[in-house]
This record gives structure tokens, sequence and C-alpha cells, in this order.
């Protein structure tokens, strides 16, 4: 099954605009998709750019190829002094690069330990506007979530995710589907309505290492993860 890395770093502003490109497949033996872009706070109306700090998020035929990619590429290297998560794929709704139809599709799938989302997706032009003020109360929404320890989005229209650790499959789920935080639901039913974008895909994934730190912390101590 696809190995899923997420590589957040402060790297520094004149440098991160030479880092938000996407990975080409072919330029990595072993990379099966990837996309960077500079990464952006949630709570704010809309998510707040950081500057300096970008985000590659990137789909692994193996372990051994992640694996391979941090101890040789050059990118590894500049983005490795900040926050690195290794994770696999539970689930998935919608379709996206690099995760095969090996993955379940069902929403409850068993799991025992915290999370990884991700949320991906490349925009219409036209609904650029649109999804930007369905999304706000969910970006707002999830930093008060219970259960959710860190979010950021990663931004390289006309891609557009965002990256969110929880405490438990549960606490991930109960945000996004509950409806007793308003947000993410009313999101959702918006873009039901009328799609938002031409390709996205909603993955949960059981966080298999994490390392590192942002701006000197670890929003999910590598204790707290169970392999």
């Amino acid at each position: 099954m696809t190995v899923v890395s997420v590589h957040l770093a402060d790297v520094g502003l004149p440098k991160s605009l030479g880092l938000i490109r996407h990975p080409r497949p072919e330029s990595i033996p072993g990379l099966l998709q990837a996309n960077a872009g500079i990464a952006a706070t949630f709570g704010t109306t809309p998510a707040r750019p950081s500057p300096g700090r970008v985000g590659l998020i990137a789909f692994w035929q193996d372990e051994v190829a992640l694996e391979r990619f941090e101890a040789t590429h050059q990118l590894a290297a500049t983005l490795g002094g900040g926050l690195v998560v290794h994770a696999r794929p539970l689930r998935i709704h919608g379709g996206w690069p690099g995760i095969g139809d090996d993955v379940p599709a069902q929403r409850n799938v068993e799991h025992d330990g915290p999370v990884l989302v991700l949320t991906l997706a490349k925009t219409k032009f036209s609904r650029f506007i649109p999804f930007f003020r369905a999304s706000q109360p969910a970006e707002k929404a999830v930093v008060r979530a219970p259960g959710n320890v860190f979010s950021s989005a990663v931004l390289r229209p006309p891609f557009i995710s965002s990256v969110s650790l929880w405490e438990s499959s549960d606490a991930s789920m109960d945000y996004a589907f509950s409806g007793d935080q308003a947000g993410h639901p009313e999101a959702i039913a918006a873009g039901r309505v009328k799609p938002f974008h031409h390709q996205q895909a909603f993955i949960r994934l059981a966080i298999e290492e994490i390392r590192g730190s942002l701006a000197g912390h670890n929003p999910l101590p590598p204790s707290a993860v169970r392999v």
C-alpha cells in the first residue's frame, strides 16, 4: 500500500519561493505523486500565509523509496529540519494520483491511535471565491475542535490542501461529519450542490512516524504514535 509523507519546514522567505514547485514523479525514484506549497495558518479570515514556511505532501511506492529520498535527496535535507510525518492511508473519499484502489472507501475504519487527515483539491478557477467563502467557517472551527492538535493549509493554487493531526479517528470524524461542530458539514454540502474542484480527496491516515518540530514544537510527541 502507498506510503505518504508530509514535510513542513520554516526555510525563510527567499528560499521558500524556490521550493513550492510540485516535484515530478519521474525526478525522484519511487515517487508516485507530490504537491508543494506555502503553508498557511487556520483561524483567520482568510487563512494567514506563514512567511517562509513550506509544505510537501508526497505519495511513495513503499517505505524504502521514502527512506531513500530522505537519506539522499537535497529537497529532503532542506525540509528535514521541520516537522516530518510518515503515514499509511486508512480511508479515502474521492481520488488522487498516487493512491491505489486498495485503500478502503468506507467512513468507519478500525484504528487505535492518532491520525493524519489530508484534504487535497485542484480547484476550479471560477469557484475559488465561493470555495473560500464556504470553507472559512470550517477553517475557524478546526482550530477549536476537540481532539485537533495541529492544522495547516498548504497552498499553490489551483492546488489547495489541508494537513491536520488528530488524537483519534473519532475526533476527526466528529469534526467532519457529526454536525455538532458547525463549518465543515456545511462546506461539504455546498460542494455537493455545485462542485468547487476538478479533483479532490479526503484521506485519513495512520501515523507511523513523526519527528522534528515547527517553531521548536512537535504538536504530537513521537511517544503518542502506536505502530
